[in-house]
């Protein structure tokens, strides 16, 4: 029985071994199909997984080939530029392609303050170059300089600054553009017309560089209240001198402009006034001057005078409302004694003589206050030409406007005549800041200080 178990293990053990050479081989022979198949596929690009690229029906399909990338604009040969401010100095890319430097983070902001100068300059010298100064979509300013100073920037705030340079040389040849932002942060810079004048002449007074928060308050010996008002990145301030006021003495006026204080001497200077002995007729000077008069005088022009638009209609220059005519300069803010009165009253514009008929026009561009006839006047026509600023036509035989219209420089608003307190055909022809009479023939001449309002 052993022999006989002992036979039937040796067969069995010669079997397995068959059995397992043969697996051994099938194995080999199927790796070395798997190894030949994955050597043919990646002979061939045109099968290469990592080249191709699945479409929406799930096939693959060729890949096209990606183009080099264009280079930046920024990284191509363009010449940079310094900045210099302040002593320090900034180094600015350029770009043919603004859209490059579109993002907050790619530009740099320089701040400029009270004494700063910035200057260009360039690594390379361009053919020529220009700067321009945006507020936000606005531009601000523009020219071919290298400098910019604190006058060319209209108020604190950012600006971006765009640098356009035109090169041709052999390292770089064509437009580029350097882009940089601005804070500005200057102090309030108030400036004066004049710190001497006369009696009866306009003095105004700009402040540039004022904080939105930074309250603006004035005090003045000259015996008027100004208003404050913006216009143009400013605060204006219109201060008339009455004839009234003392001449031969210096006068102050002051400014506080949130924490700071700023303040003017303003000399006052002699002017002879001319003395009038005026003879009229009794009877026009009892209809014309009288309680009756007055009081309407009360109702309906003094609550004109403080009138003040916050926008400034005028545009240009002022003009002389008639053509022609007589015109006296001494007629305004003369001594006139009436029918040998002990008393006397200023005349407050002047008495241009001309035929009865000969059209009046607008100075210059506002709105009508009044346009009426009233007793000692007579048809009488208010100009509010904006900030205060009026002008005023006296004794017309007809009126072509009326109250509330807006008229434009050199529209007719009547004609001349001899209406209310009159010896003749003449037009009286007065200018005002609110109630303080100045004189006509330095606006006419001399227009508004600092104020050029272009047409």
């Amino acid at each position: 029985m052993r022999s006989s178990f002992q036979g039937s293990a040796g067969q069995g053990r010669k079997g397995f071994s068959a059995v397992r050479i043969v697996i051994i081989i099938a194995l080999v022979t199927v790796l070395a199909f798997l190894v030949y198949l994955v050597s043919k596929r990646s002979g061939d690009p045109g099968k290469n997984p990592a080249s191709a690229t699945p479409t929406a029906k799930g096939k693959a399909t060729a890949a096209t080939p990606s183009k080099k990338p264009e280079p930046s604009p920024v990284a191509k040969n363009i010449p940079m530029i310094t900045v210099n401010l302040d002593e320090l100095e900034y180094r600015i890319k350029g770009t043919e392609d603004v859209s490059m430097v579109s993002q907050p983070g790619d530009i740099r902001t320089v701040g400029m303050g009270k004494g700063s100068t910035l200057q260009v300059e360039f690594d390379q010298e361009p053919s020529s170059y220009i700067i321009s100064l945006y507020k936000g979509e606005e531009l601000v300013f523009s020219g071919k300089t290298s400098i910019i100073i604190q006058e060319d920037i209209p108020a604190n705030g950012e600006y971006r600054a765009v640098c356009e340079a035109v090169y041709d040389s052999k390292e770089y040849s064509g437009t580029a553009k350097y882009i940089f932002n601005i804070k500005a942060d200057f102090p309030p810079l108030p400036v004066i017309s004049a710190t001497e004048t006369l009696p009866g002449e306009l003095l105004v007074i700009t402040v540039k560089y004022v904080d939105p928060e930074d309250e603006i308050k004035v005090e003045t010996d000259l015996d008027f209240k100004p208003n404050i008002f913006d216009y143009d990145n400013k605060k204006v301030i219109l201060q008339p001198v009455s004839y009234y006021n003392k001449a031969d003495r210096v006068y102050s006026i002051k400014l506080t402009i949130g924490e700071e204080t700023h303040s003017f001497a303003v000399q006052v200077n002699e002017k002879e006034f001319a003395v009038q002995n005026l003879t009229i007729d009794p009877k026009i000077e009892a209809e014309t001057r009288n309680e009756k008069s007055a009081q309407e005088r009360a109702e309906k022009i003094d609550p004109l005078r403080p009138v003040c638009d916050d926008v400034p209609y005028w545009r240009g220059d002022f003009i002389m409302p008639v053509e022609g005519g007589r015109v006296r300069e001494y007629d305004f803010g003369k001594t006139r004694y009436v029918n040998g009165s002990p008393t006397s009253y200023r005349h407050n514009g002047l008495d241009i003589g001309h035929d009865e008929g000969v059209p009046v026009m607008a100075s210059n561009r506002g709105r009508v206050l009044i346009a009426e006839y009233l007793i000692q006047t007579g048809n009488t026509v208010i100009i509010e030409h904006g900030f205060g600023l009026k002008t005023w036509y006296y004794h017309m035989s007809e009126l072509n406007v009326k109250t509330g219209d807006m008229v434009e420089k050199g529209q007719v608003i009547g004609k001349v005549g001899s209406t209310g307190f009159s010896t003749g055909p003449h037009l009286h022809f007065s200018a005002s800041v609110n109630s303080v009479y100045i004189n006509p023939i330095t606006l006419v001449n001399e227009g508004v200080p600092l104020l050029r309002i272009e047409e």
